[in-house]
């Protein structure tokens, strides 16, 4: 296998496919990353409020529920709109990436094998596999390295520094596993979206395939490296967009109108969010075009038995005794 031609074919790919990117990367990039700041601004204003930092008695998250109960009673007519927005943003964020990931994946595909096949297609050919795909999302969810770290954040804030410490070889445990299972289920989602195989049958051929395939090791190290790096570049990211605004509206606050600094800081706001989610896509798209190559070309090359060799060494001993 040509390591260094699957890289660069899947970066011309993407380069020359702007709506895939705009479409399939971007889009879900602005919801996935409006909740991760979200998560991150959750967690920040929750290990503040902590006993670790603060002797307030009441959870951030009390405060949160306190806060939106009053906003609710002091603005009834925004209420409505606002949860409607809300359910809205919220049944996008659970179904509207996991779809476009499908989509992607079966136009990469379908491009790779030499289908002309466009972002129509890649959406009505992805919403075939869409429900065992977002079935299996919700399945490796419970045993995902950043679930372990909301458990691991979790203990820290409300139980103790002791605990967490006595607890600790059991989280590096499960971390430990995480890692390994997700090495190994590495082509479940191409298995379920480009075969169509059912959720466990994809996760045993994943599996099966990357232990077949060990002397591929350096192209899955340098592959979940790629992974690493988009996982960097969207925390680094979304930590900056709430830094960005928190010290735009600070600075305007103090030498202005408040009106003034929520709009400064909501127009940045909104700017570094796009800039993220661009970003954010391209390499998303750029992942997924690696990984689909790769499939393909792993999955192009069937498997040989035991006897593969002997069969083939036999029959051409008769062929030559025939002559």
């Amino acid at each position: 296998m040509d390591y260094r031609r699957i890289i660069a074919d899947s970066w011309h790919y993407t380069q020359q496919n702007k709506k895939l990117i705009r479409w399939f990367g971007f889009f879900p990039a602005i919801f996935t990353t409006t909740v991760g700041i979200g998560y991150l601004f959750y967690q920040f204003y929750a290990f503040k409020s902590s006993a670790l930092f603060s002797e307030h008695e009441e959870s951030f998250l009390f405060d949160v529920v306190s806060f939106i109960w009053q906003f609710v009673k002091d603005h009834l007519t925004l209420t409505l709109p606002l949860v409607i927005f809300a359910a809205i943003f919220a049944i996008t964020y659970f179904l509207f990436p996991t779809l476009a990931k499908a989509g992607a994946i079966q136009m990469i595909a379908r491009n790779r094998s030499g289908q002309k096949a466009g972002v129509s297609d890649g959406v009505r050919y992805g919403i075939m596999s869409y429900l065992k795909l977002f079935e299996y999302h919700l399945l490796i969810k419970t045993f995902s390295f950043f679930s372990i770290l909301t458990e691991i954040s979790f203990v820290i804030r409300n139980l103790s520094l002791d605990i967490f410490k006595f607890l600790f070889p059991v989280f590096l445990i499960f971390m430990s596993i995480s890692l390994i299972l997700t090495l190994l289920f590495t082509y479940s989602d191409f298995y379920i979206v480009v075969d169509d195989l059912g959720v466990f049958e994809s996760m045993k051929k994943s599996a099966k395939q990357v232990i077949m395939n060990w002397k591929h090791t350096f192209l899955i190290t340098l592959l979940m490296i790629l992974i690493g790096i988009r996982i960097v570049l969207q925390v680094i990211m979304v930590f900056l967009i709430p830094l960005l605004i928190t010290l735009i509206t600070g600075y305007i606050l103090t030498v202005g109108t408040a009106l003034t600094g929520i709009i400064v800081g909501g127009v940045v706001g909104f700017f570094m969010l796009f800039i993220a989610a661009y970003l954010n896509g391209v390499v998303d798209i750029f992942s997924y075009a690696v990984w689909t190559f790769t499939f393909i070309e792993i999955t192009s090359q069937g498997e040989v038995s035991a006897r593969g060799e002997v069969i083939e060494e036999a029959h051409s001993a008769h062929k030559n005794l025939g002559e």
